[in-house]
């Protein structure tokens, strides 16, 4: 099923030189090894590229109109912008890294033979752009360090922003770059999601409305599908796919066997051992064995290629490759299956393919954003006496930066020419039949665009629209965009309910959240119809998630148990009560944890509340949520050392605050793990107090708190200190 496309003679040198086995490469010269991690010309990358065979990729742009992308998105008339991370990994000890010189570049195809002919710098002088969603006219750009989100105008047409303000002043934001908020999608239910963090937004009546029901856990990209579920990983504690099973505002639901097994076994074809895992996470040949860098998550809403509608997808920048999983229900809940067996959507052998992001474009084609270098790992992880930073010495990699390339895969034999939907320019009226339109990029962006314009005039024309389609896509859009108009009302939607179109049913149960938060007796009166004799799966399903995250409490919980005992053997249904079950079990562990420690005092309560919070938001991915440890799959180690009575963490004070403001690199009790612990300095002296003090009084461990002046005399004593510690020179 998979096409391999020749390599060009040019390309021989570098892609298909000498392939180095195991640990050959330590024996081999630095000269021959640079001939692997060479880099190629833009066309003769493309044919170093595997793509399924009816497919093909083309260069949508390159450098040098664009260095260093990590995301591409499109305004509603169809112009592109991408935000270029122009300062990243410039060498493998991240030299200039936080200096303010990244930009966000527009880029129109003005032919519309899907090439990149004309380019503006549309901002500057930014520090790691790391997030963009484009509004109406206006875009929403967020750096690194801060989560303040400003919204950026061009008034003149010149294609560069001569307007900024602030959007939303989130903050500054501290911790390694990899471990900050992505994101920002404008998701089905009008709210704008992104990821590290409990906000989401949306845009009443022209007024920004917050709240605290996002916390997606994803470390870079972040998309949804036609339901408004989304697609996410966790590369930190190598997670390919997580929380897709439901929308995230429900609750962060996790299924048994919801990845079919091995799923996140991965099939490179290049054999560059240049992973962070060390040779756990690598095959004798040296290929890449496990999901290890996931990101760039994305869903492909096209109409160009209907075989692949609907499929999610990520980037593995590590293996150079492009997962593609197909969405199996036949089990009664949502399976992600490799769409490629033992193989994979897009895979490439040259060294410097580096995906980070995966869009459907307004043109139906699916974009894909490549780094294109050779180093891929943020600096933490290349520290000098790592294993990853033998390899990248060896094999020359950090010399190739300064590049990027985007392409778009389209069907082998497509040629068309596209016409930008310039729907800035269309009346809020016009807007309206692209909501049925095939291809879900002008869907949502119509839907947006509506919203955003507030045009309650247009509300009959939509509510017309409805009642005339027989598409339920179509419906199911024009009843969000009705939702985000703030149009709806119960006369009008609660007949919408016992739809015979079950989907459709389960969206008209969705908008109704607010008036089951009320406690609404005629909506209560349809989820006792539901219970009683719906045979829907989704149908249950939703009134089940509705019901545990708004409906009363004193509502709530007899309905649910009541659930249960009726339709347990709905599967689908079975999974999601038993999520309810660990949800309130969760809850009631929490209760007893704070219960337990108000004998201990105001402040200790404090300190552990806030130590629990800072570590379920970062620590616990590679450390576990016990402490005991994150499994490294297909490993017998894990991803940390065990927190959970360790003598590092009960020991002395210092010690343990030197360990997370430098990391920590090495053997560690004769034992070696994935990279090495990250410095936290960038937290302030409060967070590191907190954290610390959790961990030294969780798990069974118990132990003196630390304080932030603890914390800081040690910051001060080792200011000069810009390496990791190793456990021999903590132990000296």
């Amino acid at each position: 099923m998979i096409k391999t496309l020749l390599v060009s003679c040019l390309a021989i040198s570098s892609v298909s030189a000498k392939k180095i086995s195991g640990t050959d490469w330590e024996k081999t010269s630095s000269a021959e090894l640079e001939k692997l991690a060479k880099p190629l010309s833009p066309e003769e990358a493309i044919e170093a590229i595997e793509v399924p065979k009816g497919y093909k990729l083309e260069l949508v742009t390159s450098e040098p109109t664009i260095t260093e992308p990590v995301d591409c998105v499109w305004d509603a008339n169809g112009d592109m912008y991408v935000i270029e991370m122009t300062t990243y990994m410039q060498d493998a000890d991240a030299t200039g890294q936080y200096d303010k010189t990244s930009r966000v570049m527009k880029l129109v195809d003005t032919d519309g033979d899907g090439k990149i002919d004309k380019s503006t710098v549309f901002a500057d002088g930014l520090l790691l752009p790391r997030m963009i969603l484009p509004l109406d006219d206006r875009i929403l750009i967020c750096e690194t360090d801060t989560l303040d989100i400003y919204a950026y105008r061009d008034t003149n047409g010149d294609g560069k922003a001569d307007e900024k303000k602030i959007w939303f002043e989130g903050g500054a934001r501290k911790g390694n770059l990899e471990h900050q908020a992505s994101g920002l999608i404008w998701n089905l239910d009008n709210w704008i999601y992104l990821t590290k963090g409990d906000e989401r937004f949306r845009i009443v009546d022209g007024e920004v409305v917050v709240d605290k029901r996002g916390n997606i856990t994803t470390q870079w990209g972040l998309d949804h599908d036609d339901d408004g579920n989304i697609s996410s990983g966790y590369s930190g504690a190598e997670k390919s796919f997580q929380y897709f099973q439901n929308p995230i505002v429900y609750t962060k639901s996790q299924f048994p066997n919801e990845l079919e097994k091995n799923f996140n076994s991965v099939w490179p074809i290049d054999n560059i051992p240049d992973t962070q895992g060390a040779r756990r996470r690598l095959r004798e040949d040296n290929t890449l064995n496990h999901m290890t860098g996931a990101c760039g998550h994305g869903v492909y809403r096209g109409e160009l290629m209907p075989d692949f509608y609907g499929n999610y997808v990520l980037a593995e920048p590590v293996g150079r490759l492009v997962r593609m999983a197909k969405v199996d229900t036949s089990q009664g809940f949502r399976q992600m299956q490799n769409a490629y067996p033992e193989s994979e959507f897009i895979r490439s052998a040259d060294a410097n393919f580096r995906p980070v992001n995966i869009k459907t474009g307004p043109d139906g084609a699916l974009y894909i954003v490549d780094m294109y270098r050779g180093i891929i790992q943020e600096g933490h992880w290349t520290q000098k006496g790592s294993y990853l930073r033998d390899v990248i010495d060896k094999y020359g990699m950090g010399d190739t930066v300064k590049n990027g390339r985007i392409y778009r895969m389209v069907p082998e034999n497509y040629n068309k020419k596209f016409t930008p939907p310039r729907m800035l320019e269309k009346k809020s009226s016009e807007l309206i039949p692209y909501l049925g339109s095939t291809n879900g990029w002008m869907r949502s962006t119509a839907r947006k665009v509506i919203i955003l314009r507030n045009e309650k005039s247009i509300v009959p024309q939509l509510k017309a629209a409805l009642d005339k389609s027989n598409d339920t896509q179509e419906k199911i859009e024009i009843l969000w965009t009705l939702e985000g108009l703030q149009a709806l009302d119960p006369e009008f939607v609660f007949p919408l309910i016992r739809s015979k179109d079950s989907r459709f049913a389960t969206h008209a149960l969705r908008v109704s959240d607010p008036w089951l938060q009320e406690g609404n007796s005629e909506l209560l009166d349809w989820y006792e119809k539901i219970y009683s004799h719906s045979t829907s799966p989704e149908l249950l399903t939703q009134a089940v998630l509705s019901m545990k995250t708004f409906g009363p409490k004193d509502v709530a919980e007899p309905y649910l148990v009541k659930f249960n005992e009726k339709h347990k053997k709905t599967q689908v249904v079975e999974h999601h009560l038993k999520q309810w079950s660990r949800e309130q079990k969760a809850k009631q562990d929490a209760m007893d944890r704070a219960n337990a420690l108000k004998g201990k005092g105001p402040l200790f309560e404090k300190i552990m509340t806030a130590g629990e919070k800072h570590y379920a938001s970062l620590c616990f991915a590679c450390h576990g949520a016990e402490g005991e440890g994150a499994p490294m799959a297909g490993t017998d180690t894990t991803l940390a050392p065990a927190l959970a009575d360790s003598p590092r963490v009960l020991g002395d004070k210092d010690t343990l605050i030197k360990i997370v403001l430098h990391g920590l690199t090495g053997p560690i009790d004769g034992k070696t793990y994935p990279g090495a612990m990250e410095s936290l300095a960038a937290q302030d002296d409060q967070y590191l107090a907190e954290v610390l003090s959790y961990i030294r009084n969780s798990w069974g461990n118990k132990a003196d708190i630390i304080s932030s002046k603890e914390v800081g005399k040690t910051r001060r004593a080792n200011r000069k200190r810009k390496t990791p510690w190793t456990m021999e020179e903590l132990t000296k």
